[in-house]
């Protein structure tokens, strides 16, 4: 095989996952046909594929291929895991709730008792149905990843990656202990606030309602949503569809997935965004998020080559995404495009502060665990699972979601390399073109033409190159304490 072929086909084959992924996901499709894409395309995922990589000395198009080989292998394991969400029920209460609207529900029942009843059963139900095709899943890839003799698990997917999984778990941990105090009295503040309770009661099904801020919600009119993207990107000098290229997918429909998502079928001619909406500033956050994946992948250059447009550091796009979505967060923002009065917007801005906090402690928690969970067989993680997610958000988590809360390929590092990204971005923007540069064009045009370059650069790389500074969760740190404390 050679290289320009192993190019166009990967290019082709991309086009066709990423529809399918997006019919699927939407709710479009009822059942999936990823095994059947990946074998009209087998050639990508053999040995002739794998000895081109290695020869191109590209450390992308590598990663690239055995990404390829490891998602052919474990393509039927993602089928299996769609079907049963579609279909999967939840029983609680003499009440039947469809297992993919569960988030939905805990995120506006004011019922606790029925939020903790719908979690568990949500749960156990998930356990029973997913833990043994997410345990074959990663046990299948975990065996093709050794089988290249790059080391264990980890020490792969960090070479692979270009990522030090174990220093960024090591850095996450120390940011664990250094904002502890500060999340321990936002979060007692919040959750006296919001829900009359201290910190040692709270459970995992109280952070969906806890962070829902649903007092706001008529300044987050889900039919307002598009109009006002379009309006500030208008301000910005950009076009929120990006002239066409982006598609928004915002209805509700049974089979949808609760979790948003963006699928770039062609880069950067074809774009969806999928949500599911819950309501109020949650859907709002979420929606500028995937807007954020979706204007990146729509700017790109059409004449980069294919590892440019879709191989790279995805640090990169989830660092675009939340550049985005941080603009919720944001006071002034919330002010000028939300309309609410100065002191809802601060006091609105605290509580999502609290959960930003929230968030990247998950996260930082997650990949710990997860740096444990593939260096173990698999078997037996709950209590350690339950154990460092609730030290880490103060929430009590469940064991029985051990495998479901795990994003393969230590997706979670690439997340908090984001939020590194982001904050490091940010703050090159309010330095060059003030505290609203949300709304200046001549930031938009910057923005752009960082989006253009695709994801030429790994994260560390970008921000080295715009910042002369490394990576770092000081950034991080600093915003959320700006406000909590």
């Amino acid at each position: 095989m050679r290289l320009d072929t192993l190019l166009a086909q990967g290019e082709a084959m991309h086009e066709e996952l990423g529809r399918e992924y997006y019919l699927t996901g939407a709710g479009l499709k009822s059942e999936p046909e990823f095994q059947a894409i990946y074998d009209r395309y087998s050639a990508m995922a053999g040995d002739d594929a794998l000895a081109v990589a290695r020869q191109s000395n590209s450390a992308e198009l590598l990663e690239w291929v055995v990404d390829i080989r490891v998602g052919r292998l474990v393509a039927p394991y993602e089928e299996r895991q769609l079907v049963w969400e579609q279909k999967a029920m939840v029983q609680v209460d003499g009440l039947t709730v469809p297992f993919l609207r569960v988030p939905i529900e805990l995120a506006n029942s004011p019922d606790r008792e029925f939020r903790k009843s719908l979690d568990e059963a949500r749960a156990r139900g998930g356990a029973l149905g997913l833990d043994g095709i997410r345990r074959g899943r990663f046990a299948l890839e975990r065996d093709a990843i050794e089988a290249l003799a790059l080391g264990d698990y980890v020490e792969a997917l960090s070479r692979l990656t270009g990522i030090d999984l174990e220093g960024l778990g090591a850095r996450g941990e120390m940011f664990l202990r250094d904002t502890d105090d500060m999340y321990e009295d936002g979060l007692g503040r919040l959750a006296r606030r919001r829900m009359g309770l201290p910190i040692s009661q709270l459970v995992r099904s109280d952070a969906a309602w806890l962070f829902r801020a649903s007092r706001y919600d008529a300044a987050f009119p889900s039919e307002r949503m598009l109009e006002t993207a379009a309006a500030q990107m208008r301000e910005m000098g950009l076009d929120a569809a990006q002239h066409g290229r982006i598609r928004f997918d915002t209805e509700e429909r049974s089979g949808k997935q609760p979790r948003a998502f963006c699928a770039p079928v062609r880069v950067p001619e074809e774009v969806y965004v999928v949500l599911r909406p819950r309501g109020g500033h949650g859907d709002y956050r979420t929606f500028w998020h995937e807007l954020g994946h979706a204007m990146h992948f729509a700017s790109v250059a059409p004449d980069l080559p294919f590892q440019a447009r879709r191989l790279g550091d995805n640090s990169v796009t989830e660092g675009y995404a939340m550049l985005w979505d941080h603009l919720t967060l944001d006071r002034k923002w919330l002010v000028r495009y939300a309309g609410l009065s100065g002191e809802d917007a601060r006091d609105l801005t605290f509580e999502l502060a609290v959960s930003e906090l929230f968030l990247i402690r998950r996260y930082a928690a997650k990949l710990l665990y997860e740096l444990e969970l593939h260096r173990s067989d698999l078997t037996g993680t709950g209590c350690r699972y339950a154990e460092l997610l609730t030290e880490a958000t103060r929430f009590r988590y469940l064991e029985d979601d051990c495998l479901l809360d795990v994003d393969p390929g230590f997706y979670a590092a690439r997340y908090l390399r984001a939020w590194q990204l982001e904050a490091a971005l940010a703050q090159m923007l309010v330095e060059h073109y003030d505290e609203d540069w949300y709304r200046n064009p001549r930031a938009g045009a910057r923005v752009l033409e960082l989006m253009s370059r695709g994801q030429d650069a790994p994260a560390h790389r970008l921000v080295e190159q715009e910042t002369g500074a490394p990576l770092s969760f000081d950034n991080v740190a600093a915003r959320v304490a700006a406000v909590i404390d």
